[in-house]
């Protein structure tokens, strides 16, 4: 009778333990699952960053095409004068004006919508950047210092959310001149 007793208890412990453990590779295999999933998420939100960081320059450079021919032509002290630098001002103007519009009309992808106050908020600096460069070529001496701090602010704010993914850090702003 002990002996049987000592065997079923030991049966006992023996089944015990074996259910443990399956129940400990069930976790696992959860666990597992969970952070697949999650690394599958990461890797369609880097990818959905990717596409959308792209899409600022992209959208710039349709309307910005004036702006960056005045700004090259100055860089190289090569502007017209008297009326052809007015009218050149004038286009750039307008160039600048459509680009701060057009990027305001960016929509934010809802797999960035965590980041979504920071991107709204570097694209608003982005914006503002083109409407000082609007208000500086209506300027006798056109300086687009400030309007070029205020950008790159805003790519401070892109590159950080870069890193967060563990992107490389670029720069808008070297995309749009």
């Amino acid at each position: 009778m002990k002996k049987l007793l000592v065997i079923g208890l030991s049966s006992l412990l023996f089944l015990g333990a074996c259910s443990s453990e399956e129940s400990g590779d069930t976790s696992k295999a959860t666990d597992s699952s969970n952070s697949e999933t999650a690394s599958t998420d990461n890797a369609e939100v880097k990818k959905e960053l990717m596409r959308f960081y792209m899409a600022v320059p992209n959208t710039i450079n349709e309307v910005d095409g004036d702006l960056n021919t005045f700004e090259q032509q100055q860089a190289e002290e090569i502007l017209p004068e008297g009326d052809e630098l007015t009218a050149l001002k004038e286009a750039a103007a307008s160039s600048a004006e459509e680009a701060s519009q057009a990027v305001e009309g960016i929509e934010i992808p809802e797999a960035l919508s965590d980041k979504e106050e920071d991107i709204q908020s570097a694209l608003g600096m982005i914006s503002e950047s083109y409407d000082m460069k609007a208000a500086a070529l209506a300027e006798e001496e056109t300086s687009f210092e400030a309007a070029n701090e205020k950008f790159a602010e805003a790519d401070e704010i892109f590159n950080s959310i870069l890193e967060e993914y563990e992107l490389i850090p670029s720069s808008i702003q070297n995309e749009v001149n």
